[in-house]
């Protein structure tokens, strides 16, 4: 498996260690608040999905892990850690400027076995009030780990980012019913560009989830195998990440109302029937519409089976 770094910000993290010779120290993960607890006025709260993908270890429910570690200039910091479960997690942090300062790697014992810097643009400084709920977004990662004669290799891989908001803030406010009103604010690390680059996607439209991406990808037919290739061939759209052949690749994604906004060669496949807008389902890879698409394919063309992994 191919490495990449932080810094090529394809969002993609891999680190390979052996435990044994890098542990620095346990983690102190910052739980979430239970699902009865009510909101405090001096208070600021942080939450999103931060799920892992891993098998625990042999004999144990345990299991290897990372997390964010959110470092405040009032001198505290908060790491999240990743769950096997994909349910809303809310921190309860104090009132101050608070910046991404880490991200974390531990063994299923808690013992942390490696570190890596953000990408930069998840290190500026935010500002969390009291009294507000702050979203950070949705994260899916995974581990895996290999026994060796004398220690056990772990691997981590940040494999899928989303900005659901809106949807993300419904499920809270349902699953914390005493935060239901709280005001809420986007400050999701997946919102901030790579590059500076602005997003092009409306501002009242929903972020594709990675499974529309990849259903959408065959009929868009423009298919890079990085960032930097992406956004070099996309300055109308916005390149977005998928799964292809157990890799990640971006596709350029260009929103329309009909095919004068589109390039040439490409047609919206929801002009004809006067959609304003991608349109995004309660089903996490229903087809996207209001999307500019190579003018041979439709909207109902079905993609390979590599794209739907």
């Amino acid at each position: 498996m191919a490495t990449r770094t932080i810094d090529d910000l394809l969002r993609v993290l891999l680190l390979s260690v052996i435990a044994m010779v890098v542990a620095t120290g346990c983690a102190h993960f910052t739980p979430s608040l239970s699902r009865d607890a009510s909101p405090s006025g001096g208070r600021a709260y942080v939450y999103g999905r931060f799920t892992i993908e891993a098998e625990p270890y042999a004999l144990s429910d345990n299991n290897a892990t990372m997390g964010f570690t959110i470092g405040c200039d009032d001198g505290q910091s908060y790491t999240i850690r990743f769950t096997r479960h994909p349910f809303v997690q809310l921190i309860s942090i104090a009132p101050a400027n608070c910046a991404m300062t880490d991200i974390v790697f531990s063994d299923a014992g808690g013992t942390i076995v490696g570190r890596r810097l953000p990408p930069p643009g998840w290190r500026q400084p935010r500002r969390f009030a009291a009294g507000q709920a702050y979203y950070l977004g949705d994260y899916e990662a995974a581990t895996t780990h290999e026994w060796k004669v004398i220690a056990t290799e772990l691997r981590w891989a940040l494999t899928s980012e989303e900005n659901d908001y809106a949807g993300t803030t419904r499920d809270l406010f349902a699953a914390y019913r005493a935060f239901a009103g709280t005001p809420t604010v986007d400050r999701g690390f997946v919102s901030a560009p790579p590059k500076g680059k602005p997003r092009k996607r409306p501002a009242d439209v929903p972020s594709p989830s990675p499974q529309q991406v990849a259903r959408a990808a065959p009929l868009i037919d423009r298919t890079f195998p990085a960032m930097a290739a992406c956004e070099a061939d996309c300055a109308s759209g916005d390149c977005m990440a998928f799964r292809k052949d157990g890799e990640t690749a971006m596709t350029c994604i260009v929103y329309c109302k009909g095919d004068g906004d589109c390039p040439s060669g490409f047609s919206c496949n929801g002009a004809d029937q006067g959609v304003e807008s991608p349109r995004r389902t309660e089903e996490a890879d229903a087809p996207l519409t209001g999307i500019c698409v190579r003018a041979a394919a439709t909207s109902t063309d079905a993609p390979s089976d590599d794209a739907r992994e």
